[in-house]
Protein backbone atom coordinates (compact mmCIF):
# COMPACT_ATOMS: atom_id res chain seq x y z
CA UNK A 1 0.00 0.00 0.00
CA UNK A 2 1.19 3.19 -0.70
CA UNK A 3 2.02 5.87 2.08
CA UNK A 4 -0.88 8.12 -0.06
CA UNK A 5 -3.57 5.51 0.72
CA UNK A 6 -2.91 4.90 4.66
CA UNK A 7 -5.72 5.55 6.44
CA UNK A 8 -6.88 3.47 9.29
CA UNK A 9 -4.31 2.68 12.76
CA UNK A 10 -4.24 -0.66 10.94
CA UNK A 11 -3.05 0.49 7.56
CA UNK A 12 -0.49 2.13 9.58
CA UNK A 13 0.06 -1.07 11.76
CA UNK A 14 0.49 -3.10 8.57
CA UNK A 15 2.90 -0.26 7.17
CA UNK A 16 5.26 0.26 10.39
CA UNK A 17 4.79 -4.21 10.86
CA UNK A 18 3.86 -3.78 14.08
CA UNK A 19 0.91 -4.72 16.41
CA UNK A 20 -2.47 -1.99 16.28
CA UNK A 21 -2.61 -2.55 19.94
CA UNK A 22 1.19 -1.48 20.29
CA UNK A 23 0.82 1.29 17.68
CA UNK A 24 -2.51 2.56 19.70
CA UNK A 25 -0.24 2.86 22.95
CA UNK A 26 2.41 4.35 21.28
CA UNK A 27 0.05 6.75 19.98
CA UNK A 28 -2.16 7.63 23.22
CA UNK A 29 0.12 7.26 26.13
CA UNK A 30 3.08 8.59 26.99
CA UNK A 31 6.65 6.61 26.70
CA UNK A 32 8.02 5.27 29.89
CA UNK A 33 10.92 7.50 30.54
CA UNK A 34 13.89 7.35 32.52
CA UNK A 35 17.32 8.99 33.06
CA UNK A 36 20.15 6.88 32.57
CA UNK A 37 22.06 7.98 35.58
CA UNK A 38 19.29 6.81 37.26
CA UNK A 39 19.04 3.60 35.02
CA UNK A 40 17.80 0.25 36.72
CA UNK A 41 17.15 -2.53 33.95
CA UNK A 42 15.12 -4.14 36.32
CA UNK A 43 12.95 -1.08 36.62
CA UNK A 44 12.84 -1.04 32.81
CA UNK A 45 12.24 -4.84 32.55
CA UNK A 46 9.40 -4.81 35.14
CA UNK A 47 7.87 -1.63 33.20
CA UNK A 48 8.08 -3.23 29.82
CA UNK A 49 6.25 -6.22 31.08
CA UNK A 50 3.27 -3.95 31.94
CA UNK A 51 3.33 -3.28 28.23
CA UNK A 52 4.85 0.42 29.21
CA UNK A 53 6.81 1.72 25.68
CA UNK A 54 10.52 2.39 27.80
CA UNK A 55 12.66 5.36 26.68
CA UNK A 56 15.79 6.43 27.94
CA UNK A 57 17.96 9.66 28.17
CA UNK A 58 21.13 10.91 29.03
CA UNK A 59 23.07 14.15 28.19
CA UNK A 60 26.05 14.04 26.31
CA UNK A 61 28.48 17.41 26.68
CA UNK A 62 28.79 19.69 23.34
CA UNK A 63 31.75 20.02 21.68
CA UNK A 64 33.46 23.96 21.22
CA UNK A 65 34.54 26.22 23.92
CA UNK A 66 31.19 26.80 24.68
CA UNK A 67 30.41 23.61 26.62
CA UNK A 68 27.09 22.85 27.63
CA UNK A 69 25.17 19.22 27.72
CA UNK A 70 22.67 18.19 24.75
CA UNK A 71 19.42 15.36 25.72
CA UNK A 72 19.67 12.23 23.98
CA UNK A 73 17.08 9.72 23.82
CA UNK A 74 17.45 6.29 22.98
CA UNK A 75 14.14 3.89 22.64
CA UNK A 76 14.42 0.72 24.83
CA UNK A 77 11.55 -1.17 23.69
CA UNK A 78 12.60 -3.04 20.40
CA UNK A 79 8.59 -3.09 18.86
CA UNK A 80 9.00 1.02 18.97
CA UNK A 81 12.74 0.94 17.81
CA UNK A 82 12.26 -1.44 14.71
CA UNK A 83 9.02 0.11 13.50
CA UNK A 84 10.43 4.04 13.58
CA UNK A 85 13.48 2.17 11.52
CA UNK A 86 11.01 1.13 9.35
CA UNK A 87 9.21 4.68 8.61
CA UNK A 88 12.74 6.00 8.20
CA UNK A 89 13.53 3.92 5.51
CA UNK A 90 10.14 4.97 3.92
CA UNK A 91 10.70 8.58 4.24
CA UNK A 92 14.11 8.78 3.22
CA UNK A 93 12.71 7.13 -0.39
CA UNK A 94 9.71 9.11 -0.46
CA UNK A 95 11.71 12.56 0.12
CA UNK A 96 14.27 14.36 -1.12
CA UNK A 97 15.94 17.39 0.10
CA UNK A 98 17.00 20.32 -1.79
CA UNK A 99 20.93 19.47 -3.23
CA UNK A 100 21.76 22.39 -0.76
CA UNK A 101 21.09 19.97 2.12
CA UNK A 102 24.23 18.34 3.09
CA UNK A 103 23.35 17.05 7.09
CA UNK A 104 21.75 13.60 7.15
CA UNK A 105 21.59 12.87 3.31
CA UNK A 106 23.12 9.68 1.98
CA UNK A 107 26.62 11.00 -0.07
CA UNK A 108 26.92 14.12 1.25
CA UNK A 109 28.72 15.46 4.73
CA UNK A 110 30.73 18.17 6.17
CA UNK A 111 32.89 18.06 3.11
CA UNK A 112 30.51 18.32 0.67
CA UNK A 113 28.98 21.08 2.31
CA UNK A 114 32.25 23.26 2.84
CA UNK A 115 33.41 22.42 -1.11
CA UNK A 116 30.57 24.96 -2.28
CA UNK A 117 32.19 27.63 0.07
CA UNK A 118 35.49 27.39 -1.47
CA UNK A 119 37.66 31.13 -1.69
CA UNK A 120 34.36 32.70 -1.32
CA UNK A 121 35.18 36.73 -0.61
CA UNK A 122 32.92 36.72 2.41
CA UNK A 123 30.76 33.84 4.40
CA UNK A 124 27.96 34.02 6.44
CA UNK A 125 27.62 31.20 9.27
CA UNK A 126 24.29 31.02 11.19
CA UNK A 127 23.31 28.54 13.85
CA UNK A 128 19.13 27.59 14.54
CA UNK A 129 19.19 27.60 18.42
CA UNK A 130 17.84 24.06 19.58
CA UNK A 131 16.60 22.85 16.15
CA UNK A 132 15.27 19.25 17.48
CA UNK A 133 13.40 20.86 20.13
CA UNK A 134 12.09 23.53 18.36
CA UNK A 135 9.85 21.27 15.99
CA UNK A 136 6.93 20.63 17.57
CA UNK A 137 4.23 17.81 16.53
CA UNK A 138 2.46 20.29 14.83
CA UNK A 139 5.27 21.26 12.09
CA UNK A 140 5.85 17.29 12.01
CA UNK A 141 2.31 16.61 11.27
CA UNK A 142 2.07 19.06 8.65
CA UNK A 143 5.86 18.15 7.08
CA UNK A 144 4.36 14.77 6.86
CA UNK A 145 0.82 16.37 4.70
CA UNK A 146 2.94 17.91 2.25
CA UNK A 147 4.72 14.24 1.48
CA UNK A 148 1.23 13.03 0.77
CA UNK A 149 0.16 11.24 4.09
CA UNK A 150 -3.59 11.67 5.37
CA UNK A 151 -3.96 14.32 8.11
CA UNK A 152 -4.74 11.73 10.64
CA UNK A 153 -1.78 9.21 9.54
CA UNK A 154 0.36 12.25 9.76
CA UNK A 155 -0.75 12.80 13.20
CA UNK A 156 -0.09 9.58 14.62
CA UNK A 157 3.07 9.55 13.17
CA UNK A 158 3.86 13.09 14.92
CA UNK A 159 2.86 11.29 18.31
CA UNK A 160 5.22 8.36 17.75
CA UNK A 161 8.25 10.20 16.74
CA UNK A 162 7.91 13.02 19.28
CA UNK A 163 8.36 13.32 23.27
CA UNK A 164 7.03 16.52 25.03
CA UNK A 165 5.54 17.55 21.26
CA UNK A 166 9.18 17.96 19.99
CA UNK A 167 11.62 16.32 18.53
CA UNK A 168 14.66 14.79 20.49
CA UNK A 169 17.75 13.69 19.69
CA UNK A 170 18.50 9.99 19.70
CA UNK A 171 14.82 8.73 17.80
CA UNK A 172 16.30 7.85 14.18
CA UNK A 173 13.63 9.29 12.40
CA UNK A 174 14.21 13.04 14.08
CA UNK A 175 17.23 13.96 11.17
CA UNK A 176 14.65 13.29 8.62
CA UNK A 177 11.93 14.15 9.98
CA UNK A 178 13.81 17.92 10.73
CA UNK A 179 14.69 18.05 7.09
CA UNK A 180 11.06 17.45 5.82
CA UNK A 181 10.03 19.96 8.29
CA UNK A 182 12.49 23.02 7.00
CA UNK A 183 11.97 22.17 3.48
CA UNK A 184 10.17 25.23 3.47
CA UNK A 185 12.59 27.43 4.81
CA UNK A 186 15.54 25.92 2.68
CA UNK A 187 13.67 26.72 -0.88
CA UNK A 188 12.86 30.42 0.49
CA UNK A 189 16.44 31.34 1.63
CA UNK A 190 17.57 29.21 -1.67
CA UNK A 191 14.90 32.24 -3.46
CA UNK A 192 16.41 34.65 -1.46
CA UNK A 193 19.68 34.01 -2.20
CA UNK A 194 19.17 33.49 -5.96
CA UNK A 195 22.43 33.52 -7.96
CA UNK A 196 24.80 35.81 -6.09
CA UNK A 197 24.98 33.73 -2.47
CA UNK A 198 25.08 30.67 -2.33
CA UNK A 199 23.30 28.83 0.43
CA UNK A 200 23.92 25.20 2.07
CA UNK A 201 22.77 23.91 5.46
CA UNK A 202 23.92 21.30 7.65
CA UNK A 203 21.62 19.78 10.26
CA UNK A 204 21.54 23.49 12.32
CA UNK A 205 24.05 25.23 10.57
CA UNK A 206 23.77 27.41 8.26
CA UNK A 207 26.15 28.75 5.03
CA UNK A 208 25.57 31.74 3.08
CA UNK A 209 28.79 32.65 0.50
CA UNK A 210 29.14 35.73 -1.83
CA UNK A 211 32.15 37.08 -3.98
CA UNK A 212 30.10 39.82 -5.24
CA UNK A 213 26.92 40.50 -3.28
CA UNK A 214 26.27 41.71 0.59
CA UNK A 215 25.34 38.87 2.40
CA UNK A 216 21.34 40.38 3.90
CA UNK A 217 21.48 38.62 7.27
CA UNK A 218 18.71 40.81 8.33
CA UNK A 219 16.26 39.26 5.81
CA UNK A 220 17.34 35.79 6.28
CA UNK A 221 16.83 36.45 10.00
CA UNK A 222 13.42 37.59 9.01
CA UNK A 223 12.96 34.22 7.28
CA UNK A 224 13.77 31.79 9.37
CA UNK A 225 11.63 33.02 12.07
CA UNK A 226 8.76 33.21 9.58
CA UNK A 227 8.93 29.69 9.67
CA UNK A 228 9.49 29.30 13.38
CA UNK A 229 12.65 28.74 14.03
CA UNK A 230 15.26 31.63 16.09
CA UNK A 231 18.87 32.12 15.46
CA UNK A 232 21.92 31.66 18.17
CA UNK A 233 22.60 35.26 17.97
CA UNK A 234 26.10 34.31 19.72
CA UNK A 235 27.34 31.98 16.73
CA UNK A 236 26.22 34.69 13.80
CA UNK A 237 29.36 34.87 12.01
CA UNK A 238 30.60 37.12 9.30
CA UNK A 239 34.13 35.54 7.98
CA UNK A 240 36.04 37.58 5.23
CA UNK A 241 39.08 36.11 2.85
CA UNK A 242 41.84 36.45 4.41
CA UNK A 243 41.01 35.92 8.00
CA UNK A 244 40.47 32.35 9.12
CA UNK A 245 37.38 30.91 7.03
CA UNK A 246 35.51 27.64 8.71
CA UNK A 247 32.56 25.46 7.11
CA UNK A 248 31.35 22.62 8.95
CA UNK A 249 34.60 22.65 11.03
CA UNK A 250 36.81 22.41 7.62
CA UNK A 251 39.21 25.54 5.92
CA UNK A 252 38.18 26.84 2.64
CA UNK A 253 40.82 28.69 1.69
CA UNK A 254 42.05 25.79 -0.49
CA UNK A 255 40.20 26.80 -4.29
CA UNK A 256 40.30 22.73 -5.09
CA UNK A 257 38.96 20.79 -1.71
CA UNK A 258 38.21 21.92 2.00
CA UNK A 259 41.10 20.99 4.73
CA UNK A 260 41.45 19.93 7.94
CA UNK A 261 42.75 23.04 9.66
CA UNK A 262 46.57 23.49 10.04
CA UNK A 263 46.42 23.87 13.75
CA UNK A 264 44.84 20.24 14.07
CA UNK A 265 46.95 19.02 11.79
CA UNK A 266 49.97 20.28 13.70
CA UNK A 267 48.74 19.81 17.25
CA UNK A 268 48.34 15.81 15.30
CA UNK A 269 51.63 15.68 13.50
CA UNK A 270 53.66 17.19 16.75
CA UNK A 271 51.66 14.27 19.08
CA UNK A 272 52.03 11.29 16.78
CA UNK A 273 56.14 12.72 16.61
CA UNK A 274 56.72 12.47 19.90
CA UNK A 275 55.26 9.28 20.70
CA UNK A 276 57.89 7.58 17.65
CA UNK A 277 60.76 9.40 19.53
CA UNK A 278 60.27 8.65 23.02
CA UNK A 279 56.67 6.16 22.97
CA UNK A 280 52.95 5.58 24.22
CA UNK A 281 54.77 5.55 27.86
CA UNK A 282 56.73 8.41 28.22
CA UNK A 283 53.76 10.31 26.16
CA UNK A 284 51.11 8.99 28.91
CA UNK A 285 53.30 10.08 31.21
CA UNK A 286 53.57 13.78 30.32
CA UNK A 287 50.38 14.39 29.69
CA UNK A 288 49.09 12.93 33.75
CA UNK A 289 51.52 15.20 35.14
CA UNK A 290 50.38 18.10 32.83
CA UNK A 291 47.25 17.10 33.98
CA UNK A 292 48.34 17.47 37.66
CA UNK A 293 48.82 14.13 38.24
CA UNK A 294 51.60 13.48 41.22
CA UNK A 295 54.44 11.08 39.38
CA UNK A 296 55.10 10.50 42.94
CA UNK A 297 51.47 9.11 43.64
CA UNK A 298 51.07 5.44 44.62
CA UNK A 299 48.61 5.32 41.63
CA UNK A 300 50.58 6.84 39.35
CA UNK A 301 52.13 4.06 37.45
CA UNK A 302 48.59 2.71 37.62
CA UNK A 303 47.11 5.69 35.56
CA UNK A 304 49.75 5.09 32.25
CA UNK A 305 48.08 1.72 30.66
CA UNK A 306 44.80 3.96 30.80
CA UNK A 307 46.24 6.53 29.36
CA UNK A 308 47.92 4.62 26.20
CA UNK A 309 44.15 3.44 25.34
CA UNK A 310 42.91 6.71 25.57
CA UNK A 311 45.36 8.38 23.40
CA UNK A 312 45.32 5.37 20.96
CA UNK A 313 41.85 5.96 20.53
CA UNK A 314 41.70 9.81 20.39
CA UNK A 315 44.60 9.56 17.74
CA UNK A 316 43.19 6.66 15.65
CA UNK A 317 39.98 8.27 16.20
CA UNK A 318 40.67 11.30 14.47
CA UNK A 319 42.96 10.09 11.85
CA UNK A 320 39.92 8.33 11.00
CA UNK A 321 38.57 11.08 10.53
CA UNK A 322 40.85 13.02 8.55
CA UNK A 323 40.96 10.32 5.82
CA UNK A 324 37.76 11.01 4.67
CA UNK A 325 39.31 14.58 4.07
CA UNK A 326 42.78 14.68 3.30
CA UNK A 327 43.56 10.74 2.80
CA UNK A 328 47.08 11.54 1.94
CA UNK A 329 47.80 13.02 5.87
CA UNK A 330 46.26 10.86 7.43
CA UNK A 331 48.07 7.36 5.35
CA UNK A 332 51.36 9.11 6.70
CA UNK A 333 50.44 9.56 9.98
CA UNK A 334 48.68 5.88 9.82
CA UNK A 335 51.59 4.66 9.29
CA UNK A 336 53.93 6.73 11.71
CA UNK A 337 50.93 4.97 14.66
CA UNK A 338 51.25 1.72 13.15
CA UNK A 339 54.55 1.34 13.48
CA UNK A 340 54.55 2.45 17.00
CA UNK A 341 52.07 -0.02 17.76
CA UNK A 342 54.21 -2.74 16.37
CA UNK A 343 57.64 -1.66 17.88
CA UNK A 344 56.66 -0.56 21.33
CA UNK A 345 53.64 -2.94 22.83
CA UNK A 346 56.00 -5.18 24.47
CA UNK A 347 58.67 -2.91 24.98
CA UNK A 348 55.73 -0.66 27.18
CA UNK A 349 54.40 -3.26 28.85
CA UNK A 350 57.66 -4.32 30.40
CA UNK A 351 58.56 -0.40 30.79
CA UNK A 352 55.74 -0.49 33.17
CA UNK A 353 56.51 -3.16 35.02
CA UNK A 354 60.10 -1.73 35.35
CA UNK A 355 58.33 1.20 36.36
CA UNK A 356 56.13 -0.76 38.90
CA UNK A 357 59.27 -2.04 40.88
CA UNK A 358 61.00 1.09 40.48
CA UNK A 359 58.30 2.92 42.75
CA UNK A 360 57.66 -0.71 44.83
CA UNK A 361 61.19 -0.15 46.13
CA UNK A 362 61.21 3.83 46.37
CA UNK A 363 58.28 2.95 48.71
CA UNK A 364 59.94 0.31 50.53
CA UNK A 365 63.24 2.92 51.14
Amino acid sequence: MKHTELSTKQDLANYLRCDVAFLEKAIDEDYFIRNMDTFDPEEILLSSLKGNISVYRFNLRKKGHNGGYRTVHRIWTAQLNNSLKILNSYLTQIFKPLEIVHGFVKGKNIKSNAQAHLTKKIILSVDIKDYFETITEEMVKNGLMSLGYQENISLWIAKITTINNQLVQGFCTSPTLANVVTHKLDKDLKKLCAKDITYTRYADDLYFSSDTKEIPLKNITLLIEKHSFILNNKKTKFMKRGQKQYVTGLTTFDSNIPRISKQRKRNIRLEINYITKFGYTAHAKHRLVKRGEDPNGLDFFNKIGDEITLTRNRLYGWLHFIQSIEPQFAKKYYKKLNDVGKNSVLTNTRALEILLQIQSLQNKS
